[in-house]
């Protein structure tokens, strides 16, 4: 009778440390495809600055900000809040600056959201 138990309980802790780690593997998948997804607007974003084509660079941020709102759910249920809130804070920034045609001050944010966006799979 004990060995049943002993059996059974080692069954379940077994199956309970696979789906963790199951799980683990694809919150990792994810965050790392979403945020392959986001690299590629925002590297067109920047070339658009950097050629002060501010109506293409309007374009690709509203491209970016749509991205980011479709993955920002999904997001916000594994990565920790602060990380989420400066991506946010980063897309308002740049934002203004790309309304206000500012070169220098949206090249670095644009660098910043960038930099967040790929660390956080990471």
């Amino acid at each position: 009778m004990k060995q049943g138990v002993t059996i059974k309980i080692t069954a379940v802790i077994i199956l309970l440390i696979l789906l963790i780690i199951s799980s683990g593997i694809t919150a990792q998948r994810v965050l790392y495809n979403d945020s392959q997804k986001m690299t590629q607007p925002i590297k067109e974003l920047e070339e658009n600055i950097v050629s002060e084509d501010w109506k293409k660079a309007g374009n690709s941020l509203d491209r970016v900000i749509m991205e980011w709102e479709k993955i920002k759910g999904k997001w916000s249920a594994l990565v920790d809040h602060q990380e989420i809130d400066n991506i946010d804070i980063t897309l308002s920034r740049l934002q203004r600056f790309v309304e206000t045609c500012d070169k220098a001050s949206s090249l670095s944010e644009a660098s910043a959201l960038a930099k967040y966006v790929s660390h956080i799979p990471e």
